[in-house]
């Protein structure tokens, strides 16, 4: 679903406009520090970053996380891949923005109801990040798409944002699958069944 070359253009693609909340980066960055070790990730984050604190509301280019992801998949040592690398850091960004207002927000909306929960992840993602456009369209009573264009993130972290926001918030063990548009990963839809 998704590949370092993949990844590779979409750090190019990434502008200086192109921005996430701290929240978002944070989670990530937390999840891939435990994963892989805090010593080798703070070590590529710090080359990529600087030794900036992370604050929840701040806005921080999403190329950082990029560019920290891209570094790990190519470390020998970790053998990883990039459906891996970027899935994780996918899962563990929509735990730590649930815990925002704007997730709270999103969890009172999505509780119990999936379709209700897959109608407000655009406006969701608006909130989170800077870049990318979501067109949410209901395919049944069950089931719903989202359209992604020009999303940084790709789809495994995405599909990983949806498979996990469906469990947490809505008590639902969602199929949750992408249908990739174009070689740098940033057009997809995400499709899902409950």
């Amino acid at each position: 679903m998704d590949s370092k070359e993949m990844l590779d253009k979409r750090i190019a693609l990434a502008t200086s406009t192109d921005n996430m909340l701290g929240m978002v980066l944070d989670g990530a960055l937390n999840h891939l520090g435990q994963a892989y070790g805090p010593a080798k990730v703070n070590a590529i984050r710090t080359q990529v970053m600087g030794d900036k604190t992370i604050r929840s509301f701040f806005w921080y280019p999403v190329s950082s996380l990029l560019k920290v992801a891209r570094r790990l998949v190519d470390e020998p040592s970790l053998g990883l891949t990039c459906d891996e690398v970027m899935t994780g850091c996918g899962e563990h960004a929509f735990s730590s923005l649930l815990e925002s207002p704007v997730g709270k927000m999103l969890a009172r909306f999505g509780q119990g109801n999936p379709q209700a929960l897959c109608a407000n992840g655009p406006y969701a993602y608006t909130l989170a990040v800077s870049f990318g456009e979501r067109e949410y369209t209901k395919t049944g009573e069950r089931s719903a798409d989202v359209v992604f264009t020009r999303d940084l993130f790709g789809p495994a972290f995405t599909v990983a944002v949806y498979r996990v926001a469906y469990k947490l918030v809505s008590n639902v063990d969602a199929i949750v699958t992408a249908t990739v548009a174009n070689d740098a990963g940033t057009d997809f839809i995400i499709h899902t069944r409950w």
